[in-house]
């Protein structure tokens, strides 16, 4: 993800079309809102909002870490999920329907998940 400090306006900018201006970092929901756009990558962001803050003389706050943890654990989980997702249907394509990550073995597919009729 490419990002860059604008010293001279004052603002965060992500990937040339998301502006961020100093006197707004300290939303609590930039980590949040961020997290759930495909191309923001978390580690980037979090070196980006890093550098910003120094740029801006803001402290980092117990509350920024948190935000950050959070978002980041949030991130992994819908990651997590999707790269299971399309695992699950390159091996099983419409043959059985996903429901948790219990219903794979070593064997292919959990007996009693549900498949699907033809």
């Amino acid at each position: 993800m490419k990002w860059e400090i604008d010293n001279v306006t004052k603002h965060l900018d992500l990937e040339d079309h998301y502006f961020i201006s100093f006197d707004r970092l300290t939303e609590d929901d930039w980590f949040s809102h961020l997290s759930e756009k495909e191309w923001v990558n978390m580690k980037d962001l979090f070196s980006a909002f890093v550098a910003a803050y120094d740029a801006a003389g803001l402290p980092l706050t117990e509350s920024f870490f948190k935000n950050y943890q959070k978002s980041l654990l949030s991130r992994a989980e819908t990651d997590y999920c999707y790269v299971v997702s399309n695992l699950w249907n390159l091996k099983f394509r419409d043959n059985a329907m996903f429901r948790s990550i219990s219903d794979f073995t070593p064997n292919g597919v959990k007996s009693g998940v549900e498949t699907k009729v033809a």
